[in-house]
């Protein structure tokens, strides 16, 4: 009986608590988030700039359907849906082609590989 005479006032205070934080909805909070979401087609800041040009994009991607050197798995593709499943980089000078259809399945990271362009 004596725990009964605490018990009911701690219960209380938690209903009533508990009723009082449910005032903000998952409406709500998706509408205050909405002005924090960024575009993903941007590239972060830390990247830079790309520095393959549009002409040696088109050069690599165009002579890739041909050859198949690097990606002979996407035979059938054209250079457009080659450029759209596969990103090429230049970093530190080289020229790097990720592979986001072959993934490792231990890291998930995208199969790479450096590319050597002909006129080089």
């Amino acid at each position: 009986m004596k725990h009964l005479k605490f018990l009911f006032p701690v219960l209380l205070c938690t209903l009533l608590l508990g009723f009082s934080s449910c005032k903000e909805t998952n409406a709500d909070r998706l509408r205050a988030m909405r002005g924090d979401w960024k575009s993903v087609k941007n590239r972060p800041a830390f990247a830079g700039e790309n520095q393959v040009t549009k002409e040696e994009m088109t050069a690599f991607y165009r002579e890739e359907t041909e050859t198949h050197r690097y990606l002979k798995e996407y035979d059938g593709f054209d250079a457009r849906q080659l450029r759209k499943m596969t990103h090429l980089e230049k970093i530190d000078g080289k020229y790097l082609l990720f592979d986001y259809r072959n993934r490792s399945r231990l890291s998930q990271n995208a199969a790479t590989y450096e590319v050597c362009f002909s006129n080089e």
